[in-house]
């Protein structure tokens, strides 16, 4: 059963949101932004399992809080790898580890504890669940990219979920990703792979991420809704 309640205002908005509020669905508080998107979109947010869903301005409260019952299985399964994952995103650390050969190795970046910082239990968190799935996705998808990195480092970034650069071989990957679906982990490394093949994202990248990873529009378009904050 759906319990309406009033909509109470969060805080101002920020850049491209039109507004934040709170809706209270059954049990949950919801967190709802709202933005001039077509879609509409639920994400269940580490460390403590809250929702939020980003909607268009059109739709209305009732339909969304018809979208988010529908979801309580679904909402369910999330917290649960949230809290299998160790239950946490990492606030703003740079700090990275290098795999190379199989192996992770620490980077550089802002130590825990200084500012922005992840601790350590939460690097090694997610550390160890990155370097956990790559092995495999190596094993899987070097052989058809046809070329392979030189190492792979694994840090927190703000404005981007991988880079590479091609010259060196080099990819990197942020930390974000050992707290999400494993298929993101996947398709980033897949987009990163290609690059070694074709810099850009012209009509040849196009190409050949079709032919490796047919739904990677799909994926890119679900990943970009993910706020790296």
């Amino acid at each position: 059963m759906l319990v309406s309640c009033a909509a109470t205002r969060n805080r101002a908005p920020k850049s491209g949101e039109i507004s934040r509020e709170w809706l209270q669905v059954g049990t949950e508080r919801v967190l709802l932004v709202r933005k001039r998107i077509k879609n509409l979109y639920l994400r269940v947010k580490p460390p403590d399992g809250r929702i939020e869903v980003t909607a268009p301005p059109r739709l209305s409260e009732a339909e969304i809080r018809r979208f988010v019952s529908s979801r309580q299985a679904w909402i369910r399964q999330a917290r649960s790898r949230i809290a299998r994952s160790g239950s946490a995103f990492g606030q703003g650390s740079g700090v990275g580890n290098r795999v190379e050969n199989g192996h992770c190795e620490r980077g550089s970046g802002p130590r825990a504890g200084e500012p922005g910082g992840l601790s350590q239990e939460r690097i090694e968190q997610a550390r160890q669940i990155i370097a956990g799935q790559l092995p495999a996705l190596l094993d899987k998808w070097v052989p058809v990219v046809g070329l392979g990195p030189s190492a792979i480092t694994l840090r927190r970034m703000t404005t981007r979920w991988g880079s590479c650069t091609p010259a060196t071989r080099r990819i990197r990957l942020n930390l974000e990703l050992a707290w999400m679906d494993p298929k993101f982990l996947e398709y980033v490394l897949v987009h990163e792979l290609t690059h070694l093949r074709a810099s850009g994202h012209g009509a040849h990248f196009q190409s050949l991420m079709s032919s490796y990873l047919p739904e990677w529009r799909i994926l890119r378009r679900q990943l970009n809704q993910y706020m790296i904050v």
